[in-house]
């Protein structure tokens, strides 16, 4: 069997992603591998297909019990044996795995790195009795201390090549610098290993950061928006978790917290639940998710700072698994990094310490972005991307800006009549003119002090915030953070520079959602249902069965026959003959009941492979163009069936301004007329406004327009005027 064969029969999927294809290649052929990849980019594949192809066994080194049993439902629904052996097992169960693999009825073993090397373990000796084709080490940057989460036991490790010196050896992680990488290399003792570095890009994802206001009103807001779908919280402390939880059940969410300290019990019952989707929500430590495979989280949410990039790009890759639209939203408050400082320090390693606090530095600049935040994380990890991704909120927001150079050239003055020795803070008193004691009488004698007197506390933050960001200053990180003067700063004090600040901004109503192709949410709520009966019946999470995008797929190209179903991503042949059936029946009677046919035909052929960038280009934006015009239609149909925006945007799964937006594309074509949205005698008022305002930005309008006028009516007059010049 090829590996192109055992793709399709076990996993359902006619093309390799990324670099999986040379990656097997490698380990088939006994080579060690280093490989990165995005979360949810199919790095499990790249053991797991090897696994299939080679005769014998594959050892998997994973750090927790969650991520093994997760991965071993998953390998044996799909018809693949695999086990796990671990502490919460009994004897009995651990004497019957060993006669399992004595007799060679197992492909996959995973284990923890403890279980190998630990004391008085004997385990090594009894598999170097087995057949071991394959090793993987997942999570491998555990065993970096230059990286984001370090685990000692990791270590142990390094003793791997000495004791299965013929073994290819496979090291995957999503989340590794240049810097932890070459640990990784040199601590597993790797032979002569191919490095494959796939884009960390996942398109996917919208990145959202917003300043921390009353964190738990904002948070409910985000949460209103998504009444039935599965997210995690991500909180700093354990108590934090707690709390929250607890606050958002007597809101009426499902939510359950999940921290290292809480009893094994507890924990194993809170990822269950959520893992079958009995919990939407879990609040969690970072002690949640590594490695966990549910494929339908639909948004991550960080109400404090993370500590570095990597741990922020790791949680939030825990979205959107299934490649389907979801979100990321960090809280961030200028506060946050400072709690975050003693974290990063490590007591006794001034090397390490101030690695971390870097790493805590580039976190904070991640937040005060004016750019295009999925290039700031992709030239993070040394790849090139361009400035503007059309998926975060600074793509998606129109700055108004205005000539703050003399604004500028105070904080820069200031900074350097202090003698670049003071932090933010007192840089900022000093400006103001503050009779607080701690302001140094020498200090109160120069010219410069009290010049900004009459800028808020709050705004001067803001510009001191912006002028770090555009690198007229910067923040030293060491033990006591003080403000400089960079190589950029003297033009701007001497007036040849310009520095312009940011006034107000106007997010757009662009939805990453929009993305998602048009399809029947009745029968999508139908098959769901049906895979949570399945599930039910396997003991398994129901992602395990098919995923979302499976489903979403099935309810959009509606297959007939199980051989259109085979035609549907995720469908192998395991799993075709064991749910095929029963998850196609609800789509044949939707079908015959609406009066609608099959439209596989519309979907591309799984095997075709295009080679040549420009028609891969081509194709993408043909696609693109027919789904933008395909969703719009669904809207458009929707809407002459007499449902409201509100009603349409719940089915859809869209924002209420997605919908609005749909309409008035209708508007200007003229198959919509302006009286069923807006109100008659809105519309002069609205058409004023614009015309004296300018239709380029809503957000203006909106404010000279008051709350009795939506966006959603300011769009549609806008459209109206368009249609007529």
């Amino acid at each position: 069997m090829t590996p192109q064969d055992a793709l399709q029969k076990y996993f359902g999927y006619s093309n390799f992603r990324h670099h999986q294809e040379a990656i097997i290649h490698h380990v088939l052929n006994k080579q060690d591998v280093m490989a990165l990849m995005p979360t949810g980019g199919g790095k499990s594949l790249c053991y797991q297909l090897p696994a299939v192809l080679l005769n014998g066994l594959t050892i998997v080194i994973s750090p927790l019990i969650a991520l093994m049993k997760d991965q071993v439902d998953s390998l044996n629904v799909s018809g693949i044996p695999a086990a796990f052996l671990n502490s919460a097992q009994t004897p009995d169960e651990q004497r019957r795995l060993v006669e399992k693999l004595k007799h060679n009825h197992i492909k996959l073993l995973y284990l923890a790195p403890e279980r190998l090397f630990g004391a008085e373990n004997r385990l090594v000796p009894f598999l170097k009795t087995l057949n071991v084709v394959q090793i993987a080490i997942d999570e491998a940057h555990c065993i970096s201390q230059w990286g984001h989460d370090f685990r000692p036991e990791y270590l142990m490790l390094a003793q791997l090549k000495k004791e299965f010196p013929n073994v290819p050896v496979i090291a995957l992680t999503a989340t590794a610098d240049k810097l932890t990488q070459k640990d990784i290399l040199e601590k597993l003792n790797l032979n002569r290993p191919a490095v494959f570095v796939s884009s960390f890009n996942r398109a996917n994802i919208m990145y959202r950061v917003i300043p921390k206001k009353n964190s738990f009103k904002q948070l409910i807001a985000f949460l209103n928006e998504r009444p039935d779908e599965s997210g995690i919280i991500y909180c700093l402390s354990r108590k934090s978790t707690e709390d929250l939880a607890a606050d958002l059940k007597d809101e009426g969410f499902e939510a359950e917290a999940y921290h290292a300290g809480l009893n094994n019990e507890v924990k194993a019952r809170n990822q269950e639940a959520f893992l079958r989707d009995d919990v939407k929500i879990i609040v969690a430590t970072i002690a949640f998710g590594m490695g966990i495979n549910k494929s339908n989280v639909r948004y991550v949410v960080h109400m404090d700072l993370p500590k570095n990039i990597e741990g922020y790009y790791q949680e939030t890759g825990r979205a959107g698994r299934d490649g389907l639209a979801s979100e990321a939203l960090l809280l961030y408050s200028p506060g946050d990094a400072g709690k975050l400082q003693h974290f990063a320090r490590i007591e006794g390693n001034e090397e390490q310490s101030r690695i971390m606090l870097n790493k805590l530095n580039d976190m904070v600049k991640y937040c005060q972005l004016q750019a295009c935040r999925r290039q700031y994380l992709m030239n993070y990890f040394d790849e090139a991307f361009p400035p503007n991704c059309g998926s975060c909120d600074v793509c998606l927001t129109e700055f108004k800006r205005f000539d703050g150079t003399l604004i500028a050239q105070k904080a820069l003055s200031a900074v350097s009549r202090l003698n670049e020795r003071f932090g933010v803070n007192y840089v900022i008193d000093f400006l103001r003119g503050s009779k607080n004691e701690k302001i140094r009488e020498e200090h109160k004698q120069l010219k410069t002090y009290g010049i900004g007197a009459d800028i808020s506390k709050t705004d001067w933050q803001r510009y001191l915030r912006e002028l770090i960001t555009m690198e007229y200053l910067l923040v030293t990180d060491d033990g006591y953070p003080v403000v400089k003067l960079t190589n950029k700063s003297a033009a701007v004090l001497k007036g040849i520079q310009k520095v312009e600040f940011i006034e107000s901004e106007v997010t757009e109503d662009t939805h990453v959602n929009e993305l998602a192709p048009p399809h029947e949410a009745e029968l999508l709520s139908r098959l769901k249902n049906v895979r949570k009966d399945i599930a039910e019946g396997e003991n398994v999470p129901a992602y395990v069965i098919v995923s979302d995008a499976t489903l979403l797929e099935m309810a959009t190209f509606l297959p007939q026959s199980l051989d259109e179903l085979r035609l549907i991503s995720g469908f192998g042949d395991i799993k075709l003959a064991r749910y095929g059936r029963e998850l196609l029946q609800p789509v044949k009677d939707y079908c015959k009941n609406k009066g609608l046919e099959s439209k596989i035909a519309y979907k591309s052929p799984k095997r075709e492979r295009k080679t040549k960038t420009d028609k891969v280009e081509r194709a993408a934006r043909t696609a693109k163009t027919r789904k933008t015009n395909d969703t719009r239609t669904e809207t458009f149909t929707m809407y002459r069936h007499g449902k409201s925006v509100t009603e349409i945007a719940a089915e859809r799964g869209l924002s209420p301004m997605t919908i609005e937006g749909h309409l008035s594309h209708f508007i200007e074509s003229g198959e919509i007329d302006i009286l069923e949205i807006v109100p008659q005698e809105k519309i002069p008022v609205i058409k004023d406004a614009v015309e004296s305002y300018g239709r380029e930005m809503l957000s203006p309008l909106k404010q000279v327009l008051g709350d009795d006028y939506s966006y959603g009516e300011i769009k549609a007059v806008i459209s109206w005027m368009n249609k007529n010049g």
